[in-house]
């Protein structure tokens, strides 16, 4: 230690060593404090997220309508669809989940964040007049040769959900 800070007394040096000492440990704690506050901001946000599209989802009228036909086995896929009601309910539906879906895509959401919607995500997409519907997207998508559609986006997460099933 340098001569000078040795000529002081003993209580001076103990709070010049003391004082950085303490102010580093608040610093440290306030930085976890921070992490686990960021941590739990983070998870509510991403709560609010699913639980918003569970509210909207039961919210919509045309949603409903859409979502019943396919719970109900009532929803056919055949040449009458296209340019009716219910297509733009079917897309409606499908739109609202493919949000989320891009969202996972996108790491704002988790698998585990999404459960909640497990179910209804599993029964649309395993509706086999919506497997119909989506294979003329693809064909549809290809031949427009215009990218990437959001449904796209939806079927790799339905799939992702079937792999990690709890």
């Amino acid at each position: 230690m340098p001569p000078i800070f040795q000529s002081l007394p003993f209580w001076v040096q103990l709070v010049l060593v003391a004082v950085p000492a303490l102010s580093a440990i608040f610093a440290a704690s306030a930085l976890v404090l921070n992490i686990l506050q960021s941590r739990r901001t983070n998870a509510q946000a991403r709560a609010a997220l699913v639980a918003g599209c569970l509210k909207d989802f039961a919210d919509d009228k045309d949603i409903q309508r859409a979502f019943y036909a396919i719970e109900y086995d009532e929803f056919v896929y055949d040449q009458n669809f296209h340019k009716s009601d219910q297509e733009r309910e079917i897309d409606k539906l499908l739109r609202h989940f493919a949000n989320l879906a891009l969202s996972w895509k996108s790491g704002l959401l988790s698998i585990e964040d999404l459960r909640p919607v497990q179910y209804y995500i599993f029964r649309v997409m395993n509706n086999s007049g919506i497997k119909q519907y989506m294979e003329f997207m693809a064909g549809w998508l290809k031949q427009a040769n215009i990218g990437q559609h959001p449904y796209v986006v939806l079927s790799e997460l339905c799939e992702k959900l079937s792999e990690t099933r709890p």
